[in-house]
């Protein structure tokens, strides 16, 4: 069965899908980049997946709660497909998207190839290159290294990209990186804000983001939510920034290249000049708990 059959294309262009009572389309959030003149340019999105009942929102970890074990892997990397194309519709080949894993649910060959291949299928229908398309290994207790360390092989034999998340510089932290060999590493939120209060942690920080450039791998700082983090950022040496202050999520399709169109002048002229767009998309609602309880076949 193709990994499209359970995906709808909207009126609105968006794709959404359906897996029981559960609506499922995607969320996505700018992360940004700043120019040297001080604009911000979209360097990467995240994808966010929301879960609906009747138009009541549920959190991604209910919905997959509901999810039988035997079905998570194929409903996780559906969640992904849904990514991909709506991220491929907004056709910004210069921005990548940074896309969840639960590495937990692939440790077999099959399951592995299997995935690799719906990526592959997926970038191709949203006319996104592979490299473009960072997959972000989530590791828990239970996960064995060696297993995700393979299926990060396998996926940069794709020619995806990897990410991982929550890094704090530790031991744990330091030996993932040697075993995925990622291109994007989002550091901690907490960690990073009490490192960050001092000059001493700024400059040990800015160095850190120096050796990760140097290696090809852009950081990212989450959680902006005022302007000294911002100016935290530039001490750091400009990494990546995705927050609230900067761009809430917006369900697809979003408004994004309205809001924020390529920065070259020529484009920035065309903008100007275009007669009046449609209303901007307005920022996602938080997500609800469903009011009813579902059991696990009515999903």
């Amino acid at each position: 069965m193709s990994i499209f059959s359970n995906l709808v294309r909207q009126p609105d262009g968006a794709f959404s899908a359906r897996f029981g009572p559960y609506l499922l389309q995607s969320a996505l959030q700018p992360i940004f980049a700043e120019r040297a003149d001080g604009r911000l340019q979209i360097a990467a999105l995240k994808g966010l997946v929301r879960a609906s009942i009747n138009d009541v929102l549920c959190s991604p970890a209910d919905f997959f709660h509901y999810v039988p074990e035997e079905e998570r892997a194929a409903v996780d990397g559906l969640c992904r497909s849904l990514h991909i194309l709506n991220a491929g519709a907004l056709g910004r080949r210069d921005v990548s998207l940074i896309v969840n894993f639960n590495g937990g649910l692939y440790v077999t060959p099959e399951a592995i190839r299997h995935e690799v291949e719906r990526l592959r299928l997926a970038a191709h229908q949203a006319g996104m290159p592979p490299a473009c398309i960072a997959c972000e290994i989530r590791e828990h207790l239970e996960d064995d290294p060696d297993v995700l360390a393979h299926f990060a092989e396998r996926l940069h034999e794709g020619g995806f990209s990897i990410a991982i998340d929550d890094y704090t510089g530790e031991d744990r932290d330091l030996g993932r990186l040697q075993r995925l060999q990622p291109q994007f590493v989002t550091f901690d939120t907490a960690w990073l804000q009490e490192f960050s209060e001092n000059s001493a942690g700024l400059a040990l920080l800015r160095v850190l983001v120096g050796q990760f450039s140097h290696k090809n791998i852009r950081a990212i700082v989450t959680g902006i939510e005022d302007a000294d983090m911002i100016a935290r950022c530039r001490d750091m040496g400009g990494p990546l920034m995705q927050g609230y202050l900067l761009a809430r999520p917006e369900l697809a399709p979003t408004s994004f290249n309205l809001t924020f169109p390529l920065l070259d002048d020529d484009a920035l002229e065309a903008v100007a000049d275009a007669p009046a767009a449609s209303p901007v998309a307005a920022p996602e609602p938080r997500a609800l708990r469903p009011v009813r309880q579902f059991g696990r076949r009515g999903v």
